[in-house]
């Protein structure tokens, strides 16, 4: 993993209570690296190339969360996943479950609120061949 800068043409950012405890949880859990921090303040991490999360001090929304999904194409088996969320305080909120879009899904609560999914390819397929077995009737 390159804790290299460049432009980011998207990144999430999560408010949370207690910077250098989000940053445990993602490097522990997730295997995330510090690109960039101002210990207590905030932390640039990163798991992949543009898989950047900006984690910042501040009062954390009630509702963290709702509505929104952090969606993150994972670098193994998500079942191998489980037991170090649980482990560090996570919550497994669905799966791993096998989707018709050819993705085997984790979708889990970080200590703080937030949902992250985590998905890996079922098989080899090329896009015609995953939109064919979505069709109504398939």
């Amino acid at each position: 993993m390159s804790s290299a800068f460049y432009p980011m043409p998207m990144f999430v950012r999560l408010t949370v209570r207690d910077v250098e405890l989000a940053k445990h949880w993602y490097h522990e859990v997730l295997g995330f690296d510090t690109v960039f921090d101002i210990p207590g303040t905030m932390a640039h991490l990163r798991g992949r190339r543009y898989q950047d999360v900006l984690i910042v001090k501040g009062e954390a929304p009630k509702a963290a969360g709702q509505g929104v999904i952090v969606s993150f194409t994972w670098k193994s088996s998500v079942d191998d996943l489980l037991g170090k969320i649980r482990h560090f305080g996570g919550k497994v909120i669905d799966g791993p479950s096998d989707r018709p879009w050819n993705a085997r899904e984790l979708v889990v609560e970080d200590p703080n609120g937030y949902r992250l999914s985590f998905s890996r390819p079922i098989a080899e397929k090329e896009l015609e061949e995953v939109m064919s077995g979505t069709q109504a009737g398939k």
